[in-house]
């Protein structure tokens, strides 16, 4: 067993947010997983494995057990014709070298695109695989609003079950498992990679919340009680809901970046009007989207750099047409502060001493 931290707070740029008292994360790993029932009756074989992402792809089968979801080595490569996701597994095992393809399996390995890989027996059970245990701590403050929220992961989720509550501006708590509790994904999520949550939010001025909805995505199919929100805030009714919309203004223009460090960079930029406010109640203002062909390093020993951002800009310079000059002395001085942040020194500058 291994137990380790991690100081967000000095490490990342979002962990240093104003307010934050501390940022901190605790990690245990290497720890053994009781699977009692696996261990006292052997593991339960059943196949597992992928849909295919087209009509013309059956996908892939292996085995797994339907306990603890550890998989044989080899796990297998079984006909999808004939074994469906979810089946007990009554095949035979490998005790000798897979079979080379057969006909079939070129046939159908040329008409998908993908080299033929030959069907094969899954073999004997790994020792049970460990697990860990993880959290993150933040006191002061974090993201706005209130939040609680339980996650169950899909077959493919690093962290398999997840937790977190959120009280601004007091701080959040979230709580994670790698391997623990895969036999409640086993049971309530077994298939696909679309992970589940339920999630209450209180922020922005509305209630919003998630039953069982698939975390990345919501798909039209879902039931109307999967995803809700009611307004809370009565601005939302007297003035409209606040939106923030973005309009090109002109066409983009190049400048140069000229770094602290005697580095030049030459920079695309597009003027953009933001409106930010209510239907009946609109404010205005100013901001530049950059982009630079192969990014401005911010950090030693970096390959690359930032590629692109935005930064705001003052109604006098674009009433004036300074913008570019401007927005480039910003890009400038947010880039410094990044590299002041990182440590970074010129190519051939030697370290400091300090």
């Amino acid at each position: 067993m291994h137990r380790f931290t991690v100081n967000y707070r000095d490490r990342d740029r979002d962990g240093r947010r104003r307010g934050t008292l501390l940022n901190r994360g605790y990690f245990l790993t290497g720890l053994p997983r009781p699977l009692l029932l696996c261990r006292l009756l052997g593991h339960t074989p059943v196949v597992d494995g992928t849909t295919g992402f087209r009509a013309d792809d059956p996908g892939s089968r292996w085995v797994c057990c339907d306990r603890c979801g550890t998989r044989p080595n080899p796990q297998g490569h079984l006909d999808p014709s004939r074994w469906d996701i979810g089946d007990r597994y009554t095949g035979p095992w490998n005790d000798s070298p897979p079979p080379p393809p057969t006909r079939a399996d070129i046939e159908t390995a040329a008409r998908i695109g993908r080299l033929p890989r030959p069907r094969e027996h899954p073999g004997p059970w790994p020792p049970c695989r460990e697990g860990a245990l993880g959290a993150q701590l933040i006191l002061g403050t974090s993201f706005s609003g209130w939040s609680l929220g339980l996650k169950l992961g899909n077959q493919g989720s690093e962290h398999t079950l997840a937790a977190h509550i959120r009280l601004h501006p007091l701080g959040a708590l979230y709580l994670h498992t790698e391997r623990f509790g895969t036999w409640l994904q086993r049971r309530f999520n077994p298939t696909g990679y679309h992970s589940r949550v339920i999630e209450l939010d209180l922020s922005l001025g509305e209630l919003r919340w998630k039953l069982w909805a698939r975390r990345d995505e919501r798909s039209t199919s879902d039931p109307w009680w999967m995803h809700g929100r009611i307004p809370l805030d009565p601005r939302d009714r007297l003035l409209g809901r606040r939106r923030y919309d973005y309009e090109d203004i002109g066409t983009p223009v190049t400048a140069t970046v000229r770094m602290p460090h005697g580095d030049d960079h030459d920079v695309t930029l597009k003027l953009q009007r933001c409106t930010d406010g209510r239907n009946k109640r609109r404010f205005h203002s100013w901001t530049v989207d950059w982009t630079c062909k192969g990014g401005i390093p911010t950090k030693p020993h970096a390959r690359s750099g930032v590629w692109g951002s935005a930064v705001d800009v003052p109604a006098q310079a674009v009433t004036d047409g300074t913008w570019p000059t401007e927005a480039a002395a910003r890009i400038a001085l947010q880039l410094t502060g990044d590299r002041t942040r990182y440590g970074y020194r010129p190519a051939g500058e030697p370290a400091s001493r300090d």
